[in-house]
């Protein structure tokens, strides 16, 4: 085998190995978003669901009376609860994209790529919808705001942005145009909730190794002049003369600008 194909099959099988690498899906109980709360009735894996929660692959999450919950997606998007509202996160691998499982309530969902499976539907959103499922009288409705999603149960059916897909049983009972006005009454519910702004994170702690250097030293270090790298460079505070101004050197230093008239015979030479 020459040095070309050798090299051929070594690239070959990194890109096989790092495509690998990049098709693995997520496991059961790996973190998928953040949790936010709004309300005193919010329940993360049946205990109290707090801001700042990791939501996970596997997680249920429930909102009682006059509380909402927004799930902060990692990969983008987000996710926000009515009151009364108990969705669980799966994965469905074949589909590639998170699975949000609704049995009851209203939910509101932006995300790029979301699955959706509810008591009497399924879909595959790409983008932001309204889902209300009403159990008790098996009714399902799905409102596109934007984007496009993609209906298999009961039927297959292709929804386009302001559509609302309305479901009683086993089968569609309509799919309407709705006006801009009706499209914001649709979630308009999502205004009587608050969120409050995620704490800021902690600042990471020193290291015990760290050395401390006092504040005198640093301030002894920073009133030190600078060391000129030019060895004819004055040090700062000395008087220099102005340009053109002929000064004397040192006493005992023969120069003919002190001695100007003075002639300064050559040495005997020594005969041995």
């Amino acid at each position: 085998m020459n040095y070309h194909a050798r090299l051929l099959s070594v690239v070959l099988l990194i890109l096989s190995l790092a495509g690998g690498c990049a098709s693995l899906p997520p496991k059961h109980g790996d973190a998928i978003g953040t949790l936010r709360v709004s309300g005193p009735n919010v329940w993360l894996n049946n205990a109290a669901g707090k801001d700042g929660d990791a939501v996970r692959l596997g997680s249920s999450l429930a909102t009682g009376p006059a509380s909402s919950a927004m799930v902060v997606f990692r990969d983008g998007g987000l996710l926000q609860l009515d009151e009364n509202t108990d969705p669980i996160f799966d994965w469905v691998d074949q589909a590639k994209c998170i699975l949000v499982r609704i049995f009851k309530g209203q939910a509101y969902l932006s995300k790029g790529r979301a699955c959706v499976e509810g008591p009497n539907i399924n879909l595959v959103l790409n983008s932001s919808a309204n889902i209300l499922l009403r159990p008790q009288t098996k009714l399902a409705e799905v409102t596109l705001l934007q984007g496009s999603a993609d209906v298999s149960v009961p039927a297959q059916k292709r929804l386009l942005p302001g559509q609302q897909l309305t479901v009683t049983g086993k089968r569609i009972k309509s799919v309407r145009s709705l006006s801009a006005a009706e499209l914001g009454s649709v979630v308009a519910w999502r205004k009587q909730y608050r969120f409050k702004p995620l704490p800021a994170p902690e600042p990471e702690r020193e290291s015990p190794w760290m050395i401390r250097v006092p504040k005198d030293q640093q301030q002894k270090k920073s009133t030190q002049p600078p060391k000129s790298s030019d060895p004819a460079t004055p040090p700062p505070g000395t008087k220099t003369p102005p340009p053109g101004t002929k000064t004397a050197p040192p006493a005992g230093i023969y120069s003919p600008l002190k001695y100007r008239d003075t002639v300064v015979p050559p040495k005997e030479p020594v005969i041995r």
